[in-house]
């Protein structure tokens, strides 16, 4: 294929998916402060099916341009550019080079799991010993991606090497995604001439959004994705695991009979 059809393919693919992630950030429900949205989850499709680079371009057109058409200020779209891109890239990356290097998915995610798991006990331990240098920040910060990574994690033992894959790249997308929502937010805000106290009490209260947000994208890739992926891959220009993918027993099944 002429690299300058390639190149019109994926704007064309590019701009799909901007619409989508536009469109789902809409469809959300306000939590306290913050909100759960869909638009993350047309950001993850989008790596997942097309690759990071459509992906993380998509994420962050459609959700910045979101930002900016409903009048927010310029610290919240300058985060949302930067974030989405860095969730569709990610997930888009990771997913394709796992599985590729065929790679075991689940003990991945365990072992993301054990690591949390213990930093998060240290940094519990530490913030009550005295004159503590661990700021309570920290301790909730930690405990909101613990909870997230337990979540897949309890249900990791039913996924295949696929699905264990995708989860694990999953994870690490939404989480780079939570930190920064956290972070940047407060580096942003500091910058408008909001103090640190300010900036910290809001960010905080963001993070159940954040994280309900994440949960809910979760919930939906995960049984949606192989059904996604077999009505989209032959029409998929940029579908480069058709090797890769392993389908469930059944579906392998019916496949041979087929064959037959």
């Amino acid at each position: 294929m002429k690299k300058s059809r390639i190149t019109i393919l994926k704007i064309v693919y590019v701009a799909i998916f901007t619409a989508l992630c536009f469109v789902g950030t809409m469809v959300m429900i306000p939590i306290g402060s913050s909100k759960v949205h869909l638009g993350n989850f047309f950001c993850i499709l989008a790596g997942l099916l097309c690759g990071g680079w459509v992906g993380g371009l998509a994420g962050s057109l459609g959700m910045g341009l979101n930002d900016i058409v409903f009048g927010y200020s310029y610290s919240t779209y300058l985060r949302t550019f930067i974030l989405k891109f860095l969730m569709g890239f990610i997930v888009g990356s990771l997913f394709r080079l796992l599985i590729k290097r065929k790679l075991n998915g689940q003990i991945l995610i365990w072992i993301a799991t054990g690591l949390m798991a213990m930093l998060f006990a240290y940094i519990l331990t530490m913030y009550f010993q005295p004159e503590s240098k661990y700021s309570l920040t920290l301790v909730i910060l930690t405990s909101v991606l613990l909870a997230l990574i337990l979540f897949v994690a309890i249900f990791s033992f039913k996924l295949d090497r696929t699905m264990s894959c995708l989860s694990f790249a999953l994870l690490v997308a939404l989480a780079v995604n939570v930190i920064g929502e956290f972070y940047i937010r407060i580096l942003l805000s500091m910058t408008t001439g909001i103090t640190y106290d300010v900036a910290l009490v809001t960010s905080l209260g963001k993070l159940p959004g954040a994280l309900l947000t994440s949960i809910v994208t979760i919930v939906f890739v995960l049984p949606l994705y192989y059904p996604l992926y077999k009505a989209t891959h032959r029409i998929n220009v940029f579908n480069d695991l058709e090797e890769y993918i392993s389908f469930t027993k059944e579906e392998k099944d019916g496949t041979k009979e087929k064959a037959e």
